[in-house]
């Protein structure tokens, strides 16, 4: 007798064993105890009915059924049906693979940064630092970042405000509502939006006469309120103030890091064409991950789209996509007044098909840059040197939810809080009122200087100190 072939099955058919023994072996157990019921009591003779024992079976085990039902059993049969396509030749991955690939597609920020593992890297005296240097930063005081020390419950609380910056945020409420997408729209068109968009956009709407708007403080303001008692425990009020943290902790990060290679600036120097109507104007650099979209981590999570991506010839990943409420409508009322560039750090065969959703007709994006183009560090990270562009750095900016992309040129950065899948996000509605404030301004620089004021982020002595300098107020926990 020939012995059975053995086939590879990753553990799937001893799990669906292993389920229906532990069935059978509960049904047993009730049977047992029903029996030893009866014994006793001298009862009903149909105990043992057909009926009976169903219903004992399904009260008591509903919730262990569920357990297994949702957890084990689903799990071993998407398994099994992988297996049987693979027989088939049809070319397919399991969900492990697949998301392992689209992980190294899209570049996501990790909130979970150390700060005290990057050291100064030696350099002879001789040495160039290759780095550019920044208006107003000064030399950092310590060869290697330390945590500000302090005695009892100061130190305590500064404790408290560290391991925040390693917090995930709260989910978003089931109760948020889905924003419309139309490419038809823009920001100024409010009264095609819903009415909760409207009220919304009527209370932040940017007067173009009157650009002078003391009320309206882009970031910092948000930054103030949430750290300022009573504190909220909203979900945006988390988002700030993780973002505040992320900030400090990427530009004092950044300071550390040098390119892996000395001469990528001039290796990735880029020239792109401006269309007449740009020439005098200012270039907008968009991320595009967390800033106008966000990739969600598994196909199980609800998506505003789901997108093929081609990784090789007869190999495709499926990625669920969240569009942040507002970016297309928000690049369609910039596109008149400044140049559009989105620079991400992303890999190419995703992020053009996500772009290609966002302008379909290639009217509102004059350019894209990749992963390509970003500069490796000695630190692994991809940022963002705006060198390789041939623009005036007084005339671009980089708008960026992870500080240190653009470390490189502190007061050409703009940074926004970053967007996963809450779509009462309304952030770009205040980033628009900021962005057209720049219109006729000669030095973006100085205008993000005067107020972001991300120079002050520069800070041995942590984010306490940095909010304190600031706002002249001790930051609240």
């Amino acid at each position: 007798m020939k012995p059975k072939p053995h086939i590879e099955t990753n553990n799937v058919f001893d799990i669906l064993q292993k389920a229906s023994q532990n069935l059978k072996t509960q049904k047993l157990d009730l049977i047992n105890s029903v029996r030893n019921m009866s014994t006793k009591s001298n009862s009903n003779g149909n105990i043992f009915g057909k009926e009976f024992l169903k219903q004992q079976f399904c009260r008591e085990n509903q919730q262990k059924k569920k357990q297994m039902s949702n957890l084990e059993l689903v799990a071993a049969m998407q398994k099994y049906n992988q297996l049987l396509q693979q027989k088939r030749d049809t070319p397919t991955r399991n969900y492990s693979k697949s998301q392992s690939l689209l992980n190294q597609l899209v570049t996501k920020v990790t909130p979970n940064l150390e700060m005290n593992m990057f050291k100064q890297t030696q350099r002879s005296p001789m040495a160039t630092d290759v780095r550019p240097k920044t208006s107003d930063l000064k030399a950092p005081t310590s060869v290697q970042h330390k945590r500000q020390q302090s005695i009892g419950s100061k130190d305590q609380n500064y404790k408290k405000l560290y391991n925040a910056m390693l917090q995930k945020p709260k989910k978003a409420q089931s109760h948020q509502t889905t924003p419309q997408h139309s490419r038809q729209l823009s920001l100024q068109q409010s009264q095609q939006l819903s009415s909760r968009e409207s009220k919304y956009f009527e209370s932040t709407k940017f007067n173009k006469e009157n650009k002078e708007n003391s009320q309206f403080q882009y970031y910092l303001g948000k930054i103030r309120q949430v750290f300022t008692r009573p504190l909220r425990d909203d979900y945006f009020s988390c988002i700030y103030r993780e973002h505040f943290f992320q900030t400090y902790q990427g530009i004092y990060v950044a300071s550390y890091l040098r390119p892996v290679d000395p001469n990528d600036v001039k290796k990735k120097t880029v020239s792109l064409k401006q269309k007449d109507k740009y020439k005098n104007k200012i270039s907008l650099i968009f991320d595009l991950d967390e800033t106008l979209v966000h990739c969600n981590e598994s196909l199980l999570q609800k998506s505003d789209i789901v997108l093929n991506i081609q990784v090789g010839p007869n190999e495709m990943v499926k990625a669920g996509v969240n569009i942040r409420p507002g970016a297309i409508e928000l690049l369609e009322s910039l596109v008149d007044d400044f140049e559009i560039i989105v620079f991400t750090a992303s890999h190419s065969c995703y992020a053009v098909q996500v772009l290609d959703y966002l302008d379909p007709e290639k009217k509102l994006i004059s350019h894209r840059l990749f992963r390509d183009n970003c500069i490796m560090t000695t630190g692994g990270m991809y940022t963002k040197d705006l060198r390789i562009f041939d623009r005036q750095l007084s005339q671009i900016v980089l708008i960026d939810n992870a500080a240190y992309s653009y470390a490189w040129q502190l007061d050409n950065g703009i940074p926004i809080v970053p967007f996963y899948d809450n779509k009462d996000d309304r952030e770009l509605w205040g980033l628009q009122t900021y962005l057209l404030g720049m219109i006729g301004i000669s030095d973006v620089r100085e205008y993000n200087r005067e107020k972001l004021k991300l120079n002050q982020f520069f800070d041995s002595q942590g984010p306490a100190s940095v909010f304190e300098k600031l706002f002249q107020q001790k930051i609240e926990i």
